[in-house]
């Protein structure tokens, strides 16, 4: 009877731990790419292609400067809220403009992949000659 009794509490604390660890959160995988826990991300490992475009374009009576590229993420984790600040130069290398706001596609960038880049600028005087591309910040979790 005292043997029963010892089995039938050793089963009733093994199923009480079982339900615990199930519902308290510490089995559920809430990152996006299914890991646990803050993923670092070098802003320095995601950069524009060497395969990007420059060039101008008219709409509407107004000159436009483009850049065009896919950003490339070698990091081993997906890249989430990634900000890029691009500016534009004239000749003597003075600054025009910068612009915080390029669009991406995709908005996260997947581990050792790449998201569509592109910016515009208003160039109406058309002096824009050069211009610079820099991740200023990227996460590794949504």
């Amino acid at each position: 009877m005292v043997n029963y009794m010892f089995k039938r509490s050793i089963i009733m604390v093994i199923l009480l731990l079982t339900a615990i660890i199930s519902i308290s959160g510490c089995t559920t995988k809430t990152a996006a790419n299914g890991t646990f826990g803050e993923k670092v991300i070098s802003v320095d490992s995601i950069y524009l292609s060497n395969n990007s475009t420059t060039g101008n374009y008219t709409y509407n009576g107004t000159e436009y400067y483009y850049i065009e590229g896919y950003l490339v993420n070698n990091n081993s984790y997906e890249a989430f809220h990634v900000t890029v600040n691009s500016t534009v130069y004239d000749a003597n290398g003075n600054v025009i403009a910068t612009n915080d706001s390029a669009y991406l596609d995709p908005v996260s960038i997947p581990s050792n992949g790449v998201s569509y880049f592109y910016v515009e600028f208003n160039d109406s005087s058309q002096k824009i000659v050069k211009n610079q591309i820099n991740v200023v910040n990227a996460t590794g979790t949504l």
